[in-house]
């Protein structure tokens, strides 16, 4: 007997499938990581078509099969459909569900990455201009949901103040204590990444924070995830094509 599940799920890629059909990649909160084959819906008379796009939030009705899902309905939960107002909010928003798709599973639940994503992808559609401050949040929120945040303290282990982030270690440290992974950072610097990973979400997600700090912070934050994820998802390199030059810096190694 086939089975019929309904679920929410936010569609973080789409692959066109012969004609008109489409496979969808998303994640469920009970589900997590999903692949749908959504017959139809390159025809914008499909009856699914408004709810089976890339960033779509969607309530789903799906039938089980032997190695994908079908899609039997779904409706738009929440469409995001401001960030297809310039490239850069589609670039941003890309690269966030790139990287939460990146993070999740087949059969293992992922509602806290799930929420932190669609907080994320919200707040971007409230203020796109601060892409780059959001790209941190998440990074840093993520990591701190999948148990990898970095520990930020004014002092080493030692005792001693810190100046570096061991990239490898995941902890602030001394000049005497940093390792070949180490960054250094400004006391301005430890500042933003301790209070994005110590807030409210609400308050990370629409906090200001000087744009020459989140340039310097942009290549360290994905160091550390890239250390400690293994890689970063290829829409990174998108992202950074589309911004104009200047608002990304690479990582500068001393």
């Amino acid at each position: 007997m086939e089975q019929i599940v309904r679920t929410k799920a936010l569609i973080v890629r789409t692959a066109n499938s012969g004609d008109n059909d489409r496979v969808l990649t998303a994640v469920s909160p009970e589900m997590g990581k999903i692949s749908v084959i959504a017959k139809g819906v390159k025809s914008l008379k499909n009856k699914n078509s408004a709810a089976a796009g890339m960033m779509c939030y969607s309530d789903m009705v799906l039938k089980e099969g032997r190695e994908l899902y079908s899609l039997m309905s779904a409706e738009v939960a929440e469409g995001f459909y401001h960030l297809r107002d310039t490239a850069e909010s589609v670039a941003y928003g890309a690269y966030f569900c790139s990287l939460l798709e990146s993070c999740t599973e087949p059969g293992i639940p992922a509602g806290e990455e799930l929420r932190l994503c669609l907080n994320t992808l919200f707040a971007l559609t409230r203020r796109p201009e601060a892409g780059a401050t959001l790209k941190l949040v998440y990074e840093l929120r993520l990591a701190e949901v999948l148990g990898l945040a970095p520990y930020i303290s004014e002092e080493c282990q030692c005792g001693s103040p810190s100046e570096y982030l061991s990239v490898a270690e995941g902890e602030t440290c001394c000049a005497a204590h940093k390792d070949p992974t180490s960054v250094r950072l400004s006391r301005n610097e430890m500042a933003v990444m301790d209070y994005i990973l110590t807030s409210e979400l609400k308050e990370a997600l629409f906090f200001n924070s000087p744009p020459q700090l989140i340039a310097r912070l942009g290549p360290v934050i994905e160091r550390y995830l890239e250390y400690h994820l293994g890689r970063l998802p290829k829409t990174l390199e998108y992202l950074k094509n589309i911004i104009p030059k200047g608002k990304f810096r690479t990582f500068e190694k001393e």
